[in-house]
């Protein structure tokens, strides 16, 4: 069994396996040149270049697995929310706080996704089925905050008060759950072998609100989808609620660079796996100083099965390829035991 699989489902395997978030993207000059003819939506809507950058950083990196390339807002269209790209990344045009009657906006409609990334999914795994594929969502108080904000909100300023004091927000959190549930589920249908929910913004709330406003979401969604194929929960700032994860019970929770592994291990249950956590600007910035770090983290995991390496968060655009390929096989050659 390839070493990320065998890593997810707890199972003996040669070598620690890595891969990098955001892995396929603007720190490489391939998808620079792709960028150049093509805009976000465009390469979501053509499986072949969607297909061709997913592969890139197998063959570039030599990490263990894929993940497809796609954007965590797309699927809103199909909900009858008007996207764009800018700079800064992406609008909702008709955002909560421009509409907060929700003209428009309805209950997700998979057969109106526009973005081909199913098919995407189907050509990949033909084309390379021994590489592992995974799948992804945003996580629901992620997506929510630009809904909310009508662009990114990472600090939850305006969702929280949203949170606190409007009715909509039930209504339109139940809809955003329902619609990554599906979502999730017609990757797995396409052929993914795995997925990570990206819940980016999650540390941004107290303990406390993460369990009175969507740790019984949460473990809906991880309920839906557990048993089809490993579920990877992302989310930064988790460090204060790892314990609460124990109630969650994704198959592998990933941790941001703010927390030990050996920290970590100690709060969760065995049985949840671990992915992480290298700080991405400590990748950026200094080569040795990332050669030193992955060691020290490496160093924290032995005898665990189910651990997976990783960044704490996306790799940044700046940072060299070279450099990732180092780290990674720096953490092909560590000793398992």
């Amino acid at each position: 069994m390839n070493n990320f699989l065998a890593a997810l489902h707890g199972e003996s395997h040669e070598q620690i396996p890595a891969w990098f978030m955001r892995q396929a993207g603007r720190y490489m000059s391939e998808y620079q040149e792709i960028r150049k003819s093509f805009n976000i939506k465009q390469m979501c809507m053509d499986p072949t270049i969607t297909e061709k950058i997913t592969f890139l950083p197998i063959s570039k990196l030599n990490v263990d697995a894929a993940i497809i390339f796609a954007d965590i807002i797309l699927p809103l269209e199909a909900m009858g929310y008007n996207i764009d790209f800018n700079s800064n990344g992406p609008v909702i045009q008709n955002g909560y706080r421009n509409n907060p009657e929700l003209r428009g906006i309805h209950e997700f409609d998979k057969n109106s996704l526009k973005y081909r990334t199913m098919d995407a999914i189907k050509l990949f795994k033909a084309k390379h089925p021994e590489t592992p594929l995974i799948g992804f969502s945003g996580g629901i108080i992620t997506v929510l905050s630009y809904i909310i904000s009508s662009t990114s909100d990472n600090n939850l300023v305006y969702t929280k008060n949203t949170m606190l004091n409007d009715r909509s927000f039930t209504e339109m959190k139940n809809m955003i759950k329902n619609m990554i549930i599906d979502y999730l589920k017609m990757q797995i249908q396409a052929g993914v072998d795995a997925v990570q929910i990206f819940d980016s913004w999650l540390g941004s709330l107290s303990p406390y609100m993460f369990n009175k406003y969507l740790k019984k979401d949460i473990i809906e969604i991880v309920n839906e989808i557990k048993g089809s194929v490993p579920l990877i929960y992302f989310a930064t700032g988790n460090s204060g609620m790892i314990d609460q994860f124990n109630d969650v019970k994704p198959d592998v929770l990933s941790l941001d660079w703010r927390i030990s592994i050996n920290q970590a291990e100690k709060i969760l249950n065995p049985e949840i796996g671990i992915q992480g956590n290298l700080d991405p600007y400590v990748a950026r910035y200094n080569v040795e100083a990332a050669m030193q770090e992955t060691r020290s983290i490496l160093n924290q995991t032995a005898g665990i099965n189910n651990y997976i390496f990783n960044l704490g968060h996306g790799v940044l655009p700046e940072t060299s390829p070279a450099t990732l390929g180092e780290i990674v096989e720096i953490v092909h050659k560590q000793n398992l035991h």
